[in-house]
Parts: structure tokens; sequence; C-alpha cells
């Protein structure tokens, strides 16, 4: 493959994540300039460094196959929860999402999820919020453009009513990430799924 076709496919998969050149640089720990030069198809780049952003953008190397998008299925099966209206199955994918993005140390849902629901859609750029800040990685585009809710979410609403005395624990251990995006989760029910 050659250097400036390489380079066409790195830029092309950072825009396709939202992500900036600083971003990925960040990401990847290396400089803004480094991947400026490898997306413009400079011949010089170091190997090494080359090879930790393709894994940061998700390829697997030395192939340059792209690992299949485990955001996208988690997506696809929130869609299908939601459209059936299984809130109580949603409510548990929303642990093991932020589980397995814990576990994988990045958010898994890099683009934003084609669902319909409003509050699902604000928890789950809250959790990726949070596990951004807990993984020390970078926020996607489209969790760091959601805006917050207008209104509380309590998402086990959806299933059965919460008490205000619940509602008052719920917002005491909710961590500040989905605070600020008026989404109450206790942090020990996501960590633990």
């Amino acid at each position: 493959m050659m250097s400036s076709e390489l380079g066409t496919r790195i830029k092309a998969q950072r825009k396709a994540l939202g992500m900036t050149q600083g971003e990925l640089a960040a990401s990847a720990g290396v400089s803004r300039k480094f991947i400026s030069e490898l997306e413009s198809g400079k011949d010089s780049a170091s190997l090494g460094l080359t090879l930790k952003v393709l894994h940061e953008l998700g390829f697997e190397e030395p192939a340059l196959r792209k690992v299949p998008d485990r955001g996208e299925e988690i997506s696809g099966i929130f869609r299908r929860s939601l459209a059936a209206k299984d809130y109580e199955y949603a409510l548990r994918l929303v642990g093991e999402y932020a589980a397995e993005s814990l576990q994988e140390g990045r958010p898994l849902l890099r683009q934003r999820p084609a669902i319909d629901d409003a509050q699902y859609l604000v928890t789950l750029a809250a959790l990726t919020r949070w596990v951004a800040s807990k993984t020390d990685s970078i926020t996607p585009a489209w969790a760091r453009k959601t805006a917050a809710s207008a209104e509380p979410v309590f998402l086990s609403e959806k299933i059965y009513p919460v008490g205000d005395r619940m509602k008052q624990l719920i917002r005491s251990e909710t961590p500040k990430e989905l605070r600020e995006m008026n989404v109450w989760m206790r942090e020990r029910s996501l960590a633990t799924a």
C-alpha cells in the first residue's frame, strides 16, 4: 500500500469518527504534526507511531482490515430493543455498554447511535462522556455535541415508578458527567453490569 493511500484511509477514518487531528494525536500519543504528515502521505513516518495511530482508529495491523465496530453492533441492539419497547432489556444494556467500554478502555460508541428515543440518546451520550473521563480517552464528537436533557432522565421510570427518596439517593450517587446531562443513574449500576 502506498503511503498516500494509507494517509487517505487514515484521514477518512478519523473524520468518520468525528475526531480532529489534535484529538487523534492526543489519543495515540503522537504530535498533531505527525498526524498531518501521515495523512498527507509523507514517506518518512515512523512505523511504530503509525501503528499506534492505526490501532487508535480501529484498524487491525498489519493487513489494515478494519476491526468490526462493536459500537455499531451495540447501536443496533439498542435500536431493536427500543423499537420493541423492551425497556427492561434496554436498561440492562446501558450498564453492559458502560462496563464493556470500561473494560475496552474507551467508549465503544464512537458514532451517534441510530435511535429515536431522546432519553436513551442523551443517556448514551452522558455515559460515553463518563467512560472517556474514566479511561482518559477522547470523547467522541457526537457525545460532546449532544445537549443535556431539559427534563431529568431516570430511565428506570420507563419500567416502574421511582419514588422521591429513591430519586434523592440516585442523585447523590450519580457521576458528574451524567449529572451535567441531567441523566440520573448510580455509578455502581454502571461499573458492575
